[in-house]
Order: C-alpha cells, then sequence, then structure tokens
C-alpha cells in the first residue's frame, strides 16, 4: 500500500517538475519513492552522511545530485536548507526526526518551509492526536495548522506544492 502510494507521489512530483530532496538511501520507502521519481524523469537529490555512503548496499547510486555529509545532524541541515516544503511520508525514527526538527525551527521562526504530514491510511492519526493533547496541556502554544498541514493524498500534497510560493 505505502510502496503505491510512493509511486502516485514520485509520477506527480516528476509531472509537476518538483525536485524530491530526501536522504539517499536507496532502501525502504524512499528509496523506492527516488527510484520511481527518476523513472517518471524527474530530478531526485539525496543527502547522506559519509559513514552511511560508504556502507555496501546502502546509498542510492542513479541519483541526479549526491550530496555527502559529516552525519546526520548536517544531512537535516542540508535538507532542510534545500527544501521548499517538508513532506513527512509515513516512515520511523528518522521521518520523526527530520520532521520534528522542521516543526521546531518553524515554531522558532528560523524556516518558513511549510510541513505536511501526508496522512495515507491515516498512518500519521497516533501522532497527530498527540500533538491536539500537547496543545490542549498547553505544551505547544501555537495553533497546529501554523505549525504544519495535513493532507490524505499525494495527489493533495503535489497540489498545495503547485500553489504555494515562498
Amino acid at each position: 500500500m505505502y510502496f503505491s502510494e510512493a509511486e502516485r507521489l514520485a509520477e506527480s512530483l516528476a509531472r509537476g517538475q518538483h525536485e524530491l530532496v530526501y536522504g539517499g538511501s536507496k532502501l525502504g520507502l524512499m528509496g523506492h519513492l527516488a527510484d520511481k521519481t527518476l523513472e517518471y524523469g524527474g530530478r531526485v537529490t539525496g543527502v547522506i552522511p559519509e559513514y552511511l555512503d560508504s556502507r555496501p548496499g546502502m546509498a542510492h547510486a542513479g541519483l541526479t545530485e549526491k550530496i555527502i555529509v559529516n552525519n546526520l545532524m548536517d544531512r537535516k541541515r542540508e535538507m532542510i536548507a534545500r527544501a521548499d516544503v517538508i513532506v513527512a511520508f509515513p516512515g520511523g525514527i528518522g521521518t520523526m526526526d527530520e520532521v520534528f526538527e522542521a516543526m521546531a525551527l518553524k515554531q522558532l521562526n528560523e524556516i518558513n518551509h511549510p510541513v505536511i504530514f501526508l496522512n495515507f491510511l491515516d498512518f500519521w492519526r497516533p501522532l497527530l492526536d498527540y500533538f491536539e493533547e500537547l496543545t490542549a496541556q498547553n505544551m505547544i502554544n501555537q495553533p497546529l495548522d501554523q505549525l504544519f498541514q495535513v493532507l490524505d493524498d499525494s495527489a493533495k500534497v503535489v497540489d498545495y506544492l503547485d500553489k504555494w510560493q515562498l
């Protein structure tokens, strides 16, 4: 299910001439998203720490551009700097780390990038409910819609990208 949604996102990104900036691996959902974006003629930039790039079978070899950085902190900085919009596709700890960093920077007005949770099949529901609870407990003091948007499919994400201006 998630792999087919990644392919839909890839096709829409390529068709809309939106560049994908991601962590540079050939593995998992994001590796699949990168593969499909490239297959559809899109541009893909991978930002990968040197120690992961040197691991056999880890780094994506066919990227439009590969940027090698020192560590995961540098990778987050570079990805956020290169992105116009941050999209959290269903993922794990690395995805949460990256989106939390972007949200914290947005909350502190260090970036103006939209942050979008692609909530395909309601994947992010437990986390979104937790954000609501944090707001109710006054641990997040600004309206959540100022920190992030929630869209439930790739077409809506790309439509948002097409309309959004920096």
